[in-house]
């Protein structure tokens, strides 16, 4: 089997498991997803971890749920760095830790995406988790507006 059609069959597999996760029919991302994401695809690694995090299409699984955001964001997943700074803000699947939670909203923050933003603005608005920061509240809250504004 040459590689070209491998590459084709890979991008089909991937587009179909997309295409079945956006529709939520979770099972079939699944079994289109799983063997794309054992290669190593960080987008098929993200959506796995989605769907064993929140329990969709299957029995929730959380800890191997981060286990695939990591191994997405080691390839520069973008949503997959915000995905680690919620389980450690939450607790889901990982030990509570707030400052690991603040270290991934950061460095999600530098793909430009807005999500990780308004958390690090909330956490220091809220001043709960960690020392009330107004003004840091307010600079993430301008950030996040600003990528969110085209």
């Amino acid at each position: 089997m040459s590689n070209s059609s491998e590459t084709d069959a890979f991008s089909a597999d991937l587009s179909s498991g997309l295409a079945a996760f956006d529709s939520k029919n979770f099972s079939m991302a699944y079994q289109l997803l799983a063997p794309l994401a054992a290669q190593g695809n960080a987008e098929s690694l993200w959506r796995l971890g989605m769907m064993q995090m929140n329990g969709l299409g299957m029995v929730e699984n959380q800890p191997l749920g981060f286990e695939n955001f990591i191994q997405a964001a080691e390839q520069g997943h973008a949503f997959a760095h915000h995905m680690i700074g919620v389980a450690y803000m939450t607790g889901e699947g990982v030990d509570k830790d707030i400052n690991k939670a603040i270290e991934w909203f950061e460095k999600a923050a530098e793909f430009k995406i807005p999500g990780p933003m308004y958390a690090l603005g909330m956490l220091y608005e809220d001043g709960k988790e960690i020392d009330q920061d107004l003004e840091k509240a307010q600079v993430w809250y301008d950030k996040a507006s600003e990528v969110n504004t085209p």
